[in-house]
């Protein structure tokens, strides 16, 4: 019996996708770009226990024991890929996660949880080619390929139909950049009413804006790739801002509209603008996605005025300041999830 643990923190994209063009394999409508956060300050810290004699794969989550379609759905693909070679996936699995931030509000937490996944998975399997642990993330969910790799993260389309051309590449390592800071607003813990699944769909299918926006986003993540290089914050905070608003209309274009965004948020982009207004220059950039919680991106300098600024929008009931992370990796079995996993081989 083996058992590995690993931890991966959510990413917050810059240039966002919304939409993919297969839905089986995760393949998005666009490249986009993102900061990896800090596992220190946002983490999914998962362990799958392999070679035990369970009769059928078992999952927990956040504590929670039961079925979840879209863990058995990517533990289907994952080893559908891996196939035959990696016979010990194939058995019944032990996987238990937990979050130590909101689930299914607008933070990513299937990127963090998928990437932790596809790391403890490709560990267990001796598999260190980070592409490859970047397409298993992604068979999880779209934005997990990115969680991936720490530091300034793009992932790439690709064109081909068996997704073998769409993972993620470290655009810049935290270390050449690592003064910004993401400080996260929440609004709201409880699980959105439109999954972006569903409202990814919906959008595709409905909105007009969305094809209007696919005809600059792909230039938009060129300029973002170069704005990073560059250790270039205004051009960054500027595109950001811009391709938020541009998705989340796309989202209101949809037909019923979509609305993740709240009060609570929209008073935060009011905020941030009257912010840099005062400053005279871009201190600060807001972002969302599929959810009412702000992320704003700032330097670790203005981190601090940014926190307490947040801290007195009403309806803002949190405030997480995090840095940039490095990534996915494998760490030792906490010592309750060993207890866990005893309490539940041993029933």
């Amino acid at each position: 019996m083996r058992i590995i643990s690993s931890v991966a923190a959510p990413n917050i994209a810059l240039i966002k996708y919304w939409g993919k063009r297969d839905d089986l394999l995760k393949l998005p409508i666009n490249d986009s770009i993102s900061i990896t956060l800090d596992e220190k300050a946002l983490a999914s810290t998962t362990t799958i226990v392999l070679g035990s004699k369970l009769k059928r794969d078992t999952f927990i989550l956040n504590g929670h024991a039961g079925p979840d379609a879209h863990i058995t759905e990517a533990l289907l693909l994952i080893r559908r890929r891996l196939g035959k070679r990696h016979h010990i996936i194939r058995k019944p699995i032990l996987l238990i996660s937990d979050n130590n931030f909101p689930t299914a509000a607008g933070i990513a937490s299937s990127a963090s949880g998928f990437a932790a996944l596809a790391e403890a998975v490709a560990s267990a399997l001796g598999i260190r080619n980070r592409r490859e642990i970047s397409i298993l993330a992604r068979l999880g969910s779209g934005s997990a390929s990115r969680s991936a790799f720490g530091g300034y993260v793009r992932w790439k389309m690709g064109k081909r139909k068996d997704g073998e051309d769409s993972f993620a590449v470290q655009v810049s390592p935290r270390s050449r950049w690592p003064q910004l800071a993401d400080v996260i607003a929440i609004s709201s813990a409880e699980r959105k009413k439109v999954s972006s699944k569903s409202g990814m769909e919906r959008t595709l299918k409905t909105s007009e804006l969305c094809h209007c926006r696919q005809e600059h986003v792909q230039r938009a993540v060129e300029k973002v790739a170069g704005a990073i290089r560059r250790k270039d914050f205004r051009s960054l905070a500027y595109l950001t801002m811009r391709d938020s608003n541009a998705m989340h209309a796309t989202m209101l274009d949809s037909w019923p509209p979509i609305i993740y965004m709240n009060d609570t948020s929209r008073a935060v982009v009011e905020a941030v603008h009257q912010y840099n207004e005062k400053a005279g220059s871009l201190r600060a950039a807001y972002t969302f996605d599929a959810g009412p919680n702000a992320h704003v991106i700032t330097t670790r300098k203005e981190a601090g005025k940014i926190a307490r600024m947040l801290k007195g929008i009403r309806g803002v009931r949190k405030v997480i300041v995090s840095g940039v992370g490095e990534g996915s990796k494998t760490i030792p079995t906490p010592q309750k999830t060993k207890q866990l996993i005893a309490r539940i081989l041993h029933k």
